[in-house]
């Protein structure tokens, strides 16, 4: 798990969202259901429709802003020339007196299905504090519950496909938005993979789920000629 910060006057994601609202972001707030929602239910709000119905209109100042923070500030993060990434980010809305999502889980449970080679990006656009942020742990079981506390301008990478999430009832009366996505460094990516979401019902590979982008140099970080020797000798 690391948290790291980027340039948000480069990657403007608050000013673009919240041009969709008539409101700031943190005093979004409706009637819409707040108890017991259930899987898919919980991201599937008034401020959800707004969000999707614009990415589904067309918005390529959206689209280019996210395949830019991926291939600037993500893809360099790993070593591998291929990075497979959901197409289109999730967004969550955590609403005072509601949860941004109900079920606690890790992405790769028997609920969710998510491959294992996923690693989770997670980008709040407004202050994420206290119990309107997402509590996570830090290695899968440890249960080592702790808030993911982060303002404007950082983001979460790590493991929470097998790391546990979720969200306790958010008390502190601002809504927290935020991006969730996930990316796959190529070497970890099953083109073969026939499981569904259980939400968009697509199947996790490029194309569906998933896009990818490819980039010309490596990072030298191993011998990939010396590890063949070395597998072969075993």
């Amino acid at each position: 798990m690391k948290i790291l910060t980027y340039d948000t006057t480069r990657y403007n994601f608050a000013e673009l969202v919240g041009g969709l609202f008539s409101v700031d972001l943190t005093d979004l707030d409706n009637e819409d259901q707040k108890t017991a929602m259930t899987l898919g239910k919980d991201t599937h709000t008034a401020f959800h429709r707004v969000f999707y119905d614009r990415v589904d209109a067309g918005w390529p100042e959206f689209v280019d802003l996210y395949h830019s923070f991926l291939r600037e500030v993500i893809h360099p993060l790993f070593e591998d020339d291929t990075l497979v990434f959901q197409k289109h980010p999730g967004i969550r809305f955590n609403r005072p007196g509601a949860k941004a999502v109900y079920k606690w889980h890790s992405d790769g449970d028997a609920d969710h299905r998510h491959p294992l080679g996923e690693i989770n990006v997670f980008l709040t656009i407004t202050k994420a504090f206290g119990n309107n942020a997402m509590w996570y742990e830090t290695v899968p079981g440890m249960g080592d519950w702790k808030p993911l506390e982060l303002e404007y301008g950082q983001f979460l990478i790590g493991y929470l496909n097998q790391c546990r999430h979720g969200n306790k009832t958010n008390d502190t009366g601002k809504t927290r938005v935020s991006f969730d996505f996930r990316v796959i460094p190529g070497f970890a990516y099953d083109e073969t993979c026939s499981i569904e979401s259980c939400t968009t019902k697509q199947r996790f590979v490029v194309g569906d789920y998933y896009d990818k982008m490819e980039r010309e140099t490596t990072p030298s970080m191993y011998d990939p000629e010396e590890n063949a020797r070395l597998g072969n000798a075993c």
